[in-house]
């Protein structure tokens, strides 16, 4: 089973919000990439990018995308500007509600946080 399958399946329901002409990354991949950055600490469109940057060959690998290279800041902050964000809650909040109708309904349900936030 390859881990965020789900996400990235989930992720392909989002229309894309850029021209045809110029498309050189698809969107799902792009937007999980993000997503697993922001996890592993990225807090920037800059390290978004150089998470992308130092595990592409990996998640290429892993995802069966085909990312010759991280996109630009320029590239990754327009999309996320064009990107209709309810569009993208539905998609997650559909992506979490998938995963917790898959674990066990028998005793209390616990969410396990850590952190100080």
């Amino acid at each position: 089973m390859v881990p965020f399958a789900g996400l990235l399946a989930a992720l392909e329901g989002i229309p894309d919000p850029r021209r045809r002409q110029g498309r050189r990354y698809p969107l799902a991949p792009l937007l999980l990439f993000s997503v697993l950055a922001v996890l592993a600490g990225a807090t920037s469109y800059r390290g978004i990018l150089t998470f992308i940057g130092v595990h592409r060959e990996r998640l290429n690998a892993v995802f069966g995308a085909r990312f010759r290279r991280a996109p630009a800041v320029n590239t990754l902050r327009g999309l996320f500007l064009a990107l209709d964000p309810a569009e993208l809650e539905a998609v997650f909040r559909e992506h979490a509600r998938a995963l917790a109708d898959r674990t066990p309904t028998s005793g209390p349900r616990v969410i396990a946080l850590d952190g100080k936030t």
